[in-house]
């Protein structure tokens, strides 16, 4: 299967401060969460290199001392170092931290930029 080049999804940090990034998506394993990408202030990183197949995505956002920094509805597990998990729920009885993300809907497609701005 070809590799389309500019295919996956990209962050981009449009503030002055460096992020954290995790972000969740359905698998035929189930949720999957992983982390972590650092995006220092008016860069891009892609953090999916494949093209998207699943309809939402979901997004956490820290600052450099992990605070969250854009709050979600939706909350998945997290850890404070790099991770990849499955299964979204149960964090605290898993030994993991709570985090809020918010949802992005793709459409269908299989290229996605998400543009981070806050004050």
């Amino acid at each position: 299967m070809p590799h389309t080049a500019n295919a996956g999804l990209r962050v981009c940090n449009g503030s002055v401060d460096l992020v954290n990034v995790a972000i969740g998506y359905d698998t035929e394993d189930g949720l999957r969460t992983e982390g972590w990408w650092t995006i220092t202030a008016n860069a891009c990183s892609q953090v999916l290199q494949d093209p998207l197949k699943a309809k939402n995505y979901y997004l956490h956002v820290s600052d450099g001392f992990g605070e969250s920094r854009l709050g979600g509805d939706v909350t998945l597990c997290i850890r404070q170092e790099k991770f990849v998990l499955f299964d979204g729920d149960q964090c605290w009885q898993r030994g993991l931290i709570e985090a809020d993300f918010f949802k992005i809907e793709t459409e269908g497609a299989e290229d996605w930029t998400v543009l981070l701005s806050y004050d």
